[in-house]
């Protein structure tokens, strides 16, 4: 990746950890802290945009590796809402599929990104939690009534549940559940089976990025 050397400078410095994997095609962004602040927004944002002007269309899929353990605040630094948009727009812009890999607890922001990418991936061992500000849940209600109605996301935001990988499975927010593994291996493991049918999963994933664009997110001005 032509990119890559100066990525991963900058996501060292913003606590994110940037691999490329050459065979499937895939650039993993592991976060190993709950959240996102400014340099983080920032990195990503950067990913993003020269993931979108990637000439030699080596990048097949981006990867955020959700590593936390721990659960962060559900406050939205600047830029986080444009980073979101951002990464849903990109199966439109790019020939690039956006993959969330859920290990451990999805909350707030962290479950807001995962929600907006082209699909997301969970293991075992992960949850999914609705707590936080009904605001800062803008973007999870958005994504999940269009999957399961929206009627059904507000009852189940409401009852604020902590759901299991195959809980979320079961109301269609997660594509697969994958058994643990170190590393990257269940990544890579996962995506030499997906990039068999990567050009079909494209298709249909911009055609629903399309047909479904990202919420707008301007604020709500009180009189």
């Amino acid at each position: 990746m032509q990119f890559f050397s100066d990525m991963h400078y900058a996501a060292v410095n913003a606590g994110l950890d940037v691999n490329w994997l050459p065979e499937p095609g895939a650039l993993v962004v592991a976060k190993s802290t709950a959240g996102f602040d400014q340099a983080s927004v920032a990195t990503i944002g950067g990913i993003l945009r020269a993931a979108a002007t990637d000439n030699d269309n080596s990048l097949k899929f981006l990867v955020f590796d959700f590593a936390h353990k721990d659960v962060g605040s559900t406050k939205a630094p600047t830029g986080f809402a444009d980073m979101v948009a951002a990464t849903a727009d990109l199966i439109v812009d790019a020939p690039i599929i956006t993959l969330a890999w859920a290990r451990g607890p999805m909350h707030g922001l962290d479950f807001d990104l995962a929600m907006n990418c082209s699909t997301l991936v969970a293991e075992q061992a992960a949850t999914f939690s609705f707590a936080g500000d009904p605001f800062d849940l803008l973007g999870v209600y958005a994504a999940l009534g269009r999957r399961i109605g929206f009627a059904r996301a507000e009852r189940l935001i409401e009852s604020d549940p902590i759901l299991s990988a195959q809980e979320a499975r079961d109301l269609l927010m997660v594509r697969d559940v994958a058994p643990a593994r170190p590393g990257h291996d269940g990544i890579a493991s996962y995506l030499a089976q997906f990039e068999r049918r990567y050009n079909a999963s494209h298709a249909i994933f911009r055609a629903q990025r399309i047909a479904e664009p990202p919420i707008s997110r301007r604020p709500v001005i009180v009189r």
